[in-house]
């Protein structure tokens, strides 16, 4: 009887210490965010431009590069159409997002810890992503940009985020929002 105790003790303490384990692991590799505004807008349409295709081309290669897990878009057809080739390059499908708020974010954080994880949103919206995954900063972009990529690494103790440019720089004229 005592033996039978102090095995199921054992086998206690055994998976306690695989669940800790597992969750410290997974808490301690950092998660990275790849967050853009959607491409090259075709004036008033919710379509994008030939610049705006070949920007999507372009984000899909490098999503295949980083190894992209997931992929979050809103249902316009311009977000969508921005995360279609990186989605088929990585045989993945576009979640979409209509609501940010502090319990998505967290269930972002939770799913997604680990992963890299692209989200195309717009200019309005790209920047309260960056900043509700926990970095700090002005991350707005103006209309007529397109070629803004923030990349948010987050971890248990920070967040860092960093602007950077990807693809040919928007031509204004063949663009409005």
């Amino acid at each position: 009887m005592c033996n039978m105790i102090l095995f199921r003790s054992f086998i206690a303490v055994a998976i306690w210490s695989f669940v800790a384990v597992h969750a410290w692991a997974q808490e301690s590799q950092p998660t990275t965010w790849l967050i853009v505004r959607h491409a090259d807008r075709a004036g008033e349409e919710d379509a994008i431009t030939p610049a705006g295709e070949q920007r999507a081309e372009q984000l899909a290669q490098l999503a295949k590069a980083l190894r992209v897990q997931a992929i979050y878009s809103t249902g316009f057809q311009r977000t969508r159409r921005t995360a279609e080739p990186a989605a088929q390059a990585m045989n993945l499908e576009i979640a979409t997002y209509d609501t940010m708020n502090d319990d998505w974010f967290k269930q972002l954080k939770t799913r997604h810890a680990g992963q890299v994880v692209l989200i195309v949103a717009h200019s309005n919206t790209a920047g309260k992503i960056v900043n509700g995954l926990g970095a700090k900063g002005d991350f707005s972009i103006a209309e007529d940009i397109f070629d803004n990529l923030f990349v948010v690494t987050t971890s248990a103790s920070q967040s860092t985020a960093v602007r950077l440019k990807y693809g040919e720089p928007p031509n204004p004229r063949d663009t409005d929002q």
